[in-house]
């Protein structure tokens, strides 16, 4: 089991000449040594560095795939999900806020404690905009096409990008862009109409 988390060389080293990276594999090896039909990993890679982090991510990705394991992992860090979960149970004040595929719950979250976590604070204060926001979301299918010019050219209606960010979840990018609509009601409809037809989940940011 030491060879399969790569710490065959350790076998007669003492605990305490190990470091935290290589703990955590021989912490694993125990676990699977019992042949268990679950694995949980609770905080797995909490004080870990970014590099150890990864590695023991990867691990844990082959032990899913070549063990055929089911993996429960609990974490506060939406990486560690991005990288390596196939489904993902948000708890908020000890109840189950939402729960579905990571790829479901990252384009489209409902809860409000999921949104607090899948989406980034923004850099800007939306008290200070009078106008009406709008949060568009895309996946990989849409990440590189132009939207913005798009709309721009295909319905003459412009907007405010107030924010945007991209992140990978399971190997799919995906993205969200805060944007401030125009002023005319009609010109809003245009322009949340033409992101829908063009297949992007479309929500309401709420202003204080």
């Amino acid at each position: 089991m030491l060879r399969f988390v790569g710490l065959e060389e350790k076998e007669d080293v003492y605990p305490a000449r190990l470091s935290g990276g290589q703990k955590q594999r021989v912490a694993i090896a125990r676990a699977l040594a019992a042949d268990p039909k679950v694995l949980l990993c609770d905080e797995a890679t909490s004080a870990l560095d970014p590099k150890i982090t990864g590695e023991i991510l990867e691990l844990l990705k082959k032990i899913n795939q070549e063990k055929k394991l089911t993996i429960v992992i609990i974490t506060h860090e939406m990486a560690v999900v991005e990288k390596i979960c196939d489904r993902v149970a948000i708890i908020d004040d000890g109840n189950l806020a939402e729960i579905g595929k990571v790829s479901d719950v990252f384009s489209k979250p409902t809860s409000k404690a999921a949104k607090k976590l899948v989406y980034p604070t923004n850099p800007f204060d939306a008290s200070d905009t009078e106008g009406r926001l709008i949060r568009v979301v895309f996946d990989g299918t849409s990440a590189n096409r132009p939207f913005i010019s798009d709309l721009v050219e295909e319905t003459g209606k412009k907007v405010n990008i107030l924010s945007a960010n991209t992140k990978s979840v399971g190997g799919i990018s995906y993205g969200q862009m805060v944007l401030e609509l125009p002023k005319e009601a009609k010109d809003q409809e245009i322009v949340i109409d033409f992101f829908q037809k063009n297949g992007l989940t479309v929500s309401e940011v709420e202003q204080a």
